[in-house]
């Protein structure tokens, strides 16, 4: 839990100590982290992969809707515990964690899905690899 809330206050932080990137604006006034200059540094996304460019399509969390539903999949093999996605988190569109999917890598594949009734505007869904990183995704819904 604290690991969450001391996330959340380093993307704020950072979201807000960077204002003079261009940036897009979300409902309630909070600027976009897919945008922010902690995206490519602190997380990782299609457009930021950072450090680990050339990464992204295993890492990146794809998230398909179907009504009140999605599922979400990480095109990531899982090796044991020598190289696994070990979890998928969604927050909404303040950042708010809603949920997580913890994975197995000896039984699990990284695919996970989530009632989304009563979420609006966006959702984000976090993908965290063991070796390399969290990757953020971004559905406007």
């Amino acid at each position: 839990m604290h690991r969450r809330l001391f996330l959340k206050g380093l993307v704020s932080i950072g979201i807000a100590s960077s204002m003079a990137a261009p940036k897009i604006a979300m409902a309630g006034g909070m600027l976009d982290p897919m945008t922010s200059k902690l995206a490519g540094s602190l997380f990782y996304t299609m457009e930021a992969p950072g450090r680990w460019a050339g990464k992204e399509s295993g890492h990146v969390p794809m998230i398909e809707r179907s009504g009140n539903m999605i599922e979400v999949t990480t095109g990531h093999e899982m090796d044991g515990y020598t190289h696994y996605i070990v979890k998928h988190i969604l927050l909404d569109e303040h950042l708010e964690f809603v949920a997580e999917t913890m994975f197995d890598p000896e039984t699990d594949a990284p695919i996970s899905t989530y009632d989304i009734s009563g979420m609006n505007n966006a959702l984000y869904m976090v993908s965290l690899c063991n070796k390399h990183d969290a990757w953020l995704n971004r559905r406007a819904l």
